[in-house]
């Protein structure tokens, strides 16, 4: 079923539960919101949650006071004819926590743009060519005649800015300037969006930053980049996980480079790795191979185990990877 026949037949008093993943990104928390603001102009009144801290450079979106934990009261209620959306979310384990409420909802409705979604709704809106996730929430907005006033699009625009890396990764066709007019129009500013989401960050980020600078590695024969950071590195610098947003895309200003790859150590042992590429140059399989996901120019993944070993490891696949790969093109048209 679609999912704008879908909402059409549900009565107004349907309890439903919009989530996210989590370590939520511009495009999941713009997915979130802007789901949100479309349900209540169809006079439902459903319920934001996550299960975790929001960062602080997207502080500037609207709406916020409305996202709630795991503890909210509303959520102790839940029954079997709740509705369920998932955003922006590749698959459950992604949901964390959220995932024991979406067991409890009898229709789970899964609304994503990344192309390893595992199809886990009851209904899937799934298009792994759209930019965004909050592309396909505009798409719906679209198709029960939703009014896009400021907060509404300013949600919808900052999951298509972030996502796509402030437009580096993918074309600015027609069909996409139409929608940016369109949002603007409505009050969506591209400058405010660009300078939070971007540009601001905390004393302690730029020491975190300065620190995986002098870390990078180049393979010029390859053509990709390599950084890290320690635990003792987060401590020194008095900073935390949301410090390290943006990092990763400085492997890729170096004229030539293909990949980028920026391992932090998250806990004891277990490291979170986050992978960037350009050009033609697609690196889900790479995250894939390690137990992760994403898209074909930023994808990530978890891994346990000896710092050395991690890095040796990656560091030589990728080699392979792209030797192996050399002259030929992955990337698909957005």
């Amino acid at each position: 079923m679609e999912i704008k026949h879908f909402i059409d037949s549900l009565p107004q008093k349907t309890p439903m539960i919009i989530a996210s993943h989590l370590n939520i990104d511009g495009d999941g928390l713009g997915s979130m919101i802007a789901l949100y603001l479309l349900l209540i102009q169809k006079k439902f009144d459903p319920i934001m949650v996550y299960d975790d801290s929001i960062p602080y450079f997207y502080q500037f979106l609207p709406h916020l006071k409305d996202i709630h934990s795991l503890h909210h009261p509303r959520l102790k209620k839940i029954s079997e004819n709740s509705v369920f959306f998932a955003v922006d979310c590749s698959n459950t384990q992604r949901l964390g926590r959220l995932n024991d409420i979406r067991e409890k909802c009898a229709i789970v409705v899964n609304i994503d743009h990344h192309p390893d979604n595992s199809l886990y709704g009851t209904i899937n809106d799934v298009d792994p060519h759209c930019p965004s996730t909050t592309i396909l929430i505009y798409n719906l907005a679209k198709k029960i005649q939703t009014k896009l006033d400021s907060p509404l699009s300013t949600a919808i625009l900052t999951g298509l800015i972030t996502d796509t890396g402030g437009f580096q990764y993918v074309e600015l066709n027609q069909k996409l300037l139409s929608i940016l007019e369109d949002l603007v129009y409505q009050g969506a500013s591209v400058a405010t969006i660009m300078r939070y989401a971007f540009k601001y960050r905390r004393n302690s980020a730029l020491k975190l930053l300065g620190v995986a600078l002098n870390r990078f590695i180049y393979d010029s024969q390859n053509r990709f980049a390599m950084t890290y950071l320690l635990k003792s590195d987060f401590e020194l610098c008095g900073a935390s996980e949301e410090d390290t947003e943006g990092i990763v895309d400085y492997g890729l200003y170096i004229p030539g480079s293909l990949i980028s790859v920026f391992i932090r150590e998250i806990d004891n042992h277990t490291f979170k790795v986050s992978l960037r590429a350009q050009d033609e140059t697609n690196i889900l399989p790479i995250a894939h191979a390690f137990g992760g996901g994403g898209h074909l120019k930023a994808a990530g993944f978890k891994i346990q185990g000896d710092f050395k070993t991690i890095y040796q490891n990656l560091k030589e696949y990728i080699q392979e990877y792209l030797s192996s790969h050399s002259g030929k093109p992955h990337s698909l048209s957005v």
